[in-house]
Order: C-alpha cells, then structure tokens, then sequence
C-alpha cells in the first residue's frame, strides 16, 4: 500500500496497477453457490458498465438462508459452479473491476435475497480481519478501508 492512501502505483488506467486486481477472493464461510454470472469484460479504471452493474459475481448461500454477494470479479477468474458447496477459505475467484465500477475493487454484501436489486442488506461482521495493516475483531469495514487477510 503506498502511504499517500492510494490504491494504484503507477498509471491509473491499467489494472494490474491497482493492489487489488487478480487477488484472491475466498469464500468467508460455508455455503452453497447459488448464482454465478461470467464473461463480463473488466473495465479499463475510470470508465464504468451500467448495463451489468455487478460485473462478474458469485451470490453464496448460507445455512441460515443468508445471501453473500461478491460483484466486480475479475473475467474468467471464477473458480466455482452453481450447486457447488464451498468450505470457509475457499478460493473462488479473482478481484477485478468489471460491472458498474471504476477501479478494481470487491463489493462483498449481505442479503436476505439472491438478487441485489430486490434485497435488503445487513450488516456483514468479520470474526477478524486485518484492517489499514491491523488486526481487528468483530468488526464491520467501512468504505475506503484497506482491507486484508490475516495470512
């Protein structure tokens, strides 16, 4: 992470510049893959897909009928089918910066819908997670935190 806050080095309209773009995206807890939707372009940084808001995305589903949506995912990069039960861990694709969004980066929301624009959303609680370089527990993430695994 650069120390002005940034979220790139370099040139801005290049993917690969942005921390983000191609890290890992693993599933937070167990589930069932409920909605897989690929093929969707990643967008050069600035302009933006209003056609396919969410871009690439996965909607997991959890024992308790909770929803977990992961939108802006990389193209190509999902690593999981509809049907598919996943483990906590999980790899199950790639950020990137397709859909309606203008820098690579991971909407992850909590809903009691599959469908976004239906749902209502919560509040999504991390056991731990590393934030702006340190470790907090049961903490909600707010926007433009620097947000990191614990490994």
């Amino acid at each position: 992470m650069v120390q002005d806050g940034s979220s790139f080095a370099g040139d801005p309209l290049v993917n690969e510049n942005y921390f983000v773009f191609g890290k890992e995206i693993i599933a937070p807890c167990d589930a069932r893959v409920v909605m897989v939707i690929d093929g969707v372009p990643d967008n050069i940084p600035g302009e933006t897909n209003p056609v396919q808001l969410t871009g690439n995305t996965i909607v997991l589903q959890t024992d308790l009928d909770e929803y977990v949506l992961f939108a802006h995912l990389m193209e190509g990069s999902i690593q999981v089918e509809e049907g598919q039960e996943v483990r906590q861990g999980d790899v199950i694709a790639l950020c990137g910066n397709s859909g309606n969004t203008t820098e690579p980066h991971l909407h992850l929301s909590l809903q009691n819908t599959v469908n976004m624009e239906e749902a209502t959303g919560a509040k999504l609680f991390f056991d731990q997670i590393r934030v702006n370089g340190e470790i907090k527990t049961d903490y909600l993430p707010v926007k433009e935190e620097f947000i990191r695994n614990l490994e």
